[in-house]
């Protein structure tokens, strides 16, 4: 009992003052989020011509990934505003699924940047059989999101069969105060690698995908709309990997090197992770607003109620 003091000293605080707001604002914004995403899966789920497109299964995926995230974060912070000191448990299984759905979600963007570059570099020098075509190709594009979905997850074995999940020093739900240096590096291996790791991989695929919009300004004419499709979703992931790369770091830095940082009062750790959810919730409609094909659908999803309240109005009348 004596080292339990010594080591969970910092559950104390997490149950705290700050937490009631925290749960809150978590609360509300993940409940955003998940509405939004299943709108914008639905959105394009239910347009034959947005689901015939393949590409958009990647950001469906992505959407799906982000609605099991921030649903998990819900489960979060009604543990994080019920728990105390005695009742941790909702913590560990709400933890356990941040960690594991926030990995998978971390991946989609370099998938989506990667697809895009493999579709679009193939329509001036079309080529046989290669790896990177037969990974992006339609009839692999379902396999791909549940292969890394799957690997996003045991990536977390470590954690898992070690019970790491709880209260997270940096103030929600996730991995517990580390007391092991393999335990850590266990972390850093899976959700930090998975983080740093996406960053840099959608990066590299967008620096390739514009040099090669840059080196081929005049492409043949029934192909203008995949390169104006791709130009589109390249802004979007520039935004989708900007805002992250930024919002996300405080996060990141107060469970990564927790072992390394001084303690600070659990308030202002909570007050530093704020910006984390903000990404997610413009993510879907970044995608609505800048791709032409959903921004279409949207206009028309609108237009289509309105012209049946103003018809339900008129019969009432």
């Amino acid at each position: 009992m004596e080292e339990s003091n010594g080591t969970f000293e910092y559950v104390y605080n997490f149950y705290g003052p700050s937490a009631s707001w925290f749960a809150i604002y978590i609360g509300a914004t993940s409940t955003f989020i998940v509405v939004s995403n299943i709108f914008f899966t639905i959105l394009t789920l239910s347009t034959p011509k947005l689901r015939q497109n393949v590409a958009n299964w990647f950001l469906v995926g992505l959407s799906i990934s982000d609605q099991l995230h921030y649903l998990s974060h819900v489960a979060d912070a009604y543990a994080i505003y019920t728990g105390s000191i005695s009742n941790r448990y909702w913590c560990s299984v709400s933890g356990a699924f941040v960690l594991i759905t926030g990995t998978c979600s971390f991946g989609f963007p370099a998938i989506i940047a990667a697809d895009r570059y493999y579709k679009i570099s193939t329509i001036s020098q079309p080529s046989g059989f290669s790896i990177s075509n037969a990974l992006f190709s339609k009839r692999a594009t379902i396999p791909l999101i549940m292969s890394w979905s799957f690997i996003a997850a045991i990536s977390n074995l470590p954690l898992m069969l070690n019970d790491a999940f709880g209260e997270d020093p940096s103030g929600f739900c996730g991995a517990k105060k580390f007391t092991s240096i393999p335990l850590l590096l266990g972390y850093e291996f899976s959700v930090v690698f998975a983080y740093f790791g996406s960053l840099a991989v959608t990066g590299i695929y967008y620096y390739r995908l514009a040099k090669w919009l840059k080196q081929h300004q005049t492409i043949p004419t029934g192909n203008h709309q995949e390169v104006d499709y791709t130009r589109a979703i390249m802004r979007v992931m520039k935004i989708v990997t900007l805002m992250p790369a930024i919002l996300d770091g405080p996060v990141m830095t107060l469970t990564a090197a927790q072992m390394l940082l001084p303690e600070m009062p659990m308030w202002i750790n909570r007050v530093l992770i704020v910006p984390y959810f903000l990404s997610s919730a413009a993510n879907p409609w970044l995608t609505i607003a800048l791709v032409k094909q959903f921004r279409v659908s949207f206009l028309q999803l609108l237009f289509s109620v309105k012209s049946t309240v103003n018809r339900n109005v008129d019969t009432v009348h």
